[in-house]
């Protein structure tokens, strides 16, 4: 009888947790990064960002920024986004360099910042073969780095970051 009481109690203790199924984390919230005060672009990729201070420099563990392909030809196109930054301050600027590394045709850059009300601007980042530091104004958005970019003739290749 007390084997049977014993087994009983132990089942009425434990059938509920099974009942449950096993644990599972909670996945973290991707935004959670993203402090309270920073405007969140559509364009902004928890998984590829890094935190930047007001001179644009990395203050995150990674810097995920690394140089993108891009092609010009005779008409404005907008790169695939690059990697994404979260300005600490309204005062946050970040840096785009670009170099002709296909082609032999001039090239004219503009580089993605953000204006005072967190609006998207394109800022023009030179023409020709390259140009290296240019520094935009980014403020305290999260989104990704594009540049735009077209040639008056032909087609050329261009890296950027």
């Amino acid at each position: 009888m007390k084997q049977m009481l014993v087994v009983a109690a132990v089942a009425a203790v434990v059938s509920p947790l099974l009942a449950a199924g096993p644990a599972v984390a909670a996945e973290p919230d991707p935004l959670s990064a993203v402090p309270d005060n920073v405007v969140v672009d559509p364009t902004f990729d928890p998984a590829n960002a890094t935190r930047v201070d007001e001179d644009g420099n990395s203050i995150s563990r990674k810097n995920p920024c690394h140089d993108r392909a891009f092609a010009a030809i005779p008409k404005m196109l907008t790169s695939v986004s690059g990697c994404s930054i979260i300005g600490s301050s309204t005062k946050t600027k970040v840096t785009y360099s670009w170099y002709r590394d296909q082609g032999r045709v001039g090239v004219c850059v503009w580089s993605k910042g953000f204006n005072a009300r967190a609006q998207t601007t394109w800022t023009a980042s030179g023409c020709g073969t390259g140009r290296r530091g240019v520094v935009i104004n980014w403020g305290n958005v999260a989104a990704s780095k594009q540049i735009r970019g077209m040639t008056a003739s032909g087609v050329a290749g261009v890296q950027w970051g």
